[in-house]
């Protein structure tokens, strides 16, 4: 089952007391962000616990891009 993916723009001087401005479920901004993240170098963390969520969230966002490049025709 596909869940809905979305993208939100929080402002505040920590992430604490952030506040949502915006938020978007359009598939094209979703897949241009999830590409984004999945440019970005992964960090190397000696940690196996840590390593594993690393390969965890680069999973989900590959899945993530996916969907929302389907979605959006592209």
């Amino acid at each position: 089952m596909a869940g809905t993916s979305f993208v939100a723009i929080y402002r505040g001087p920590t992430v604490a007391s952030a506040r949502l401005v915006a938020v978007s479920s359009d598939p094209t901004l979703v897949a241009d962000v999830s590409a984004r993240l999945l440019k970005s170098r992964s960090s190397e963390d000696s940690d196996p616990a840590a390593a594993n969520l690393e390969r965890g969230r680069r999973a989900a966002l590959k899945v993530i891009h996916k969907e929302a490049s389907s979605a959006a025709g592209v």
